[in-house]
């Protein structure tokens, strides 16, 4: 079975367009998961490989949801759409999550959220419908799903005291631990959105913190 996932990724190498199913096998590998021949290849088959540049919409609240997004590389944005027009930065996505218009995809309605991408995103795009069976039925990857699904109820009870702290270096410090990289490669506007302040306000935020 590994000499086949070798000569596998061997051919994906040279085609040069598979990066993002070798994240979500990299990840289903971390998880403890390992799916037959042809559960993989049904994965391949409705996992859609796609990428995004940075500021491009890759679920928008103008389409009804009918899909989820596995992050294969680069950071995403949640934005909450007020109906003035507005956009409140949520929170972030990076590789390994996934994320999806919950309250569109399951009432099958428009909904208020956006994700966009605030780096170069490459990721799967993954039908809902396929999604929801394995979840309720599937014995390995449908065990993978609920694993993510535990794991982001974990991550957004943390964002969520984090949020109610209203505290712009509490902020800072769960990007800190949970989002390393992003600090690094996202635009200051985004993260200065995340913390609730201005541009101007993150860097004397950041100012002040350099100075001790």
């Amino acid at each position: 079975m590994q000499l086949i996932w070798v000569i596998m990724y061997d051919v994906w190498e040279i085609l040069g367009n598979m990066n993002e199913l070798r994240a979500l096998r990299h990840d289903l590998d971390q998880h403890g998961v390992l799916p037959s021949d042809a559960e993989w290849r049904k994965i391949c088959d409705r996992a859609v490989p796609k990428q995004a540049p940075r500021r491009a919409a890759i679920l928008d609240s103008a389409r009804i949801g009918s899909s989820w997004v596995f992050i294969a590389s680069g950071y995403a944005a949640s934005y909450y759409a007020h109906r003035d027009g507005r956009l409140t930065l949520t929170r972030f996505f990076e590789p390994g999550q996934i994320a999806g218009n919950v309250t569109s995809t399951w009432s099958n309605d428009y909904g208020s959220d956006e994700l966009t991408a605030i780096t170069d995103v490459s990721y799967l795009e993954i039908p809902h419908d396929y999604l929801l069976v394995e979840y309720m039925q599937g014995q390995t990857f449908g065990a993978y799903i609920r694993m993510k699904v535990i794991e982001t109820l974990r991550y957004d009870k943390d964002l969520l005291v984090c949020q109610a702290l209203n505290d712009p270096a509490a902020r800072y410090r769960f990007l800190e631990d949970r989002h390393p990289r992003l600090l690094e490669l996202a635009l200051k506007k985004d993260i200065a959105a995340f913390l609730g302040v201005t541009p101007q306000g993150y860097s004397r935020f950041l100012r002040r913190r350099e100075a001790g």
